[in-house]
């Protein structure tokens, strides 16, 4: 009889519990892609430049030199194309004008850049870039003897 008792008081509880859940949430909003964020317009804001040679790799700021006459580009994902509309102060390794590809266009990690002086820049992202964000990056890695040697951060502001 007891064990009965028991059962019966068991499963009361676990109807009782399985009542209480919270429904399930709907869907909070939109997803954003991932690749197509990248259409617009971006002013470079800084650069740093790290010594990959280090045992710990110094960075060093020199946006002071690219800054003070910005490089400002816009990026077209449906032509997959850019064009460099200010080259700005710095050395603009980017050219006047060209195609881009990302490796995965699910997830997305780096870009290729295809520049029109015939140059091939192969990026890493180092910020998302959706439609929402305000802030895009890249990673430009020079490699010597086959070994990484520098890098320089591109932070870039959307317009």
């Amino acid at each position: 009889m007891i064990k009965k008792r028991t059962t019966a008081a068991a499963a009361i509880l676990l109807i009782a519990f399985q009542s209480c859940k919270p429904e399930p949430y709907g869907k909070i909003g939109d997803d954003y892609s991932l690749t197509e964020g990248i259409t617009g317009t971006w002013e470079l804001q800084t650069v740093l430049q790290t010594d990959e040679t280090q045992p710990v790799p110094e960075v060093i700021d020199i946006s002071d030199f690219f800054v003070s006459d910005p490089m400002v580009m816009s990026f077209d994902y449906v032509s997959s194309s850019y064009t460099v509309d200010n080259p700005g102060a710095g050395g603009n390794i980017f050219g006047n004008s060209g195609s881009f590809a990302y490796d995965n266009l699910e997830f997305p990690s780096g870009v290729s850049v295809y520049t029109d002086l015939g140059d091939t820049l192969m990026m890493s992202l180092t910020q998302m870039v959706r439609s929402i964000d305000t802030r895009m990056g890249f990673r430009v890695s020079r490699q010597r003897c086959d070994e990484l040697n520098i890098s320089y951060d591109y932070d870039f502001n959307r317009q």
